[in-house]
């Protein structure tokens, strides 16, 4: 089975995590391609399709979220799973979805899950570190490779399942 893991990723966290989830799906031998939403430019030679993305103030980053929005019959048509990367991993109760939720039920996304992320003060643009100090999110690299490595295989385990029907 062949897929891809397409990451939307500005400093590098998020690419850190598709590479990480390829890296186990490859472990469980699937042929696997790990790209830049920005670089890909179809969905059509894959069987399934792993798409992340940062997510800053809810929004997925345009490459992620146009990947899907240009691809979306395609993707109806796949096995697909969704990973937002961000400083708040889990939603609330009362707390408003983000655009991940939308764009995971536009294409019948099989799960979508949200990972903890990174912020590298050094990486950031006089904007974003004025915008660090009003937010005052903890910074470091809070990615739990164990977490995500446990969920790729799981994504691996039921995409063997989808294979084998």
């Amino acid at each position: 089975m062949k897929v891809l893991v397409a990451t939307g990723s500005k400093y590098g966290s998020t690419r850190g995590v598709g590479v990480a989830i390829g890296e186990k799906l490859e472990e469980l031998g699937f042929d696997v391609d790990v790209r830049d939403a920005c670089d890909v430019l179809g969905v059509h030679f894959y069987d399934a399709v792993v798409i992340g993305s940062a997510v800053y103030g809810g929004l997925w980053r345009r490459d992620a979220s146009d990947l899907i929005r240009d691809h979306v019959l395609a993707l109806r048509a796949r096995e697909v799973y969704m990973f937002s990367v961000g400083m708040e991993p889990v939603v609330r109760p009362g707390q408003r979805l983000d655009e991940a939720e939308q764009l995971a039920y536009d294409v019948g996304a099989k799960e979508h899950v949200r990972f903890a992320g990174a912020i590298n003060w050094d990486k950031l643009n006089v904007g974003e570190r004025a915008m660090m100090r009003v937010l005052n999110p903890p910074k470091g690299d809070f990615r739990d490779f164990d977490e995500i490595t446990a969920w790729a295989q799981d994504v691996g385990f039921n995409l063997r399942a989808v294979a084998a029907v």
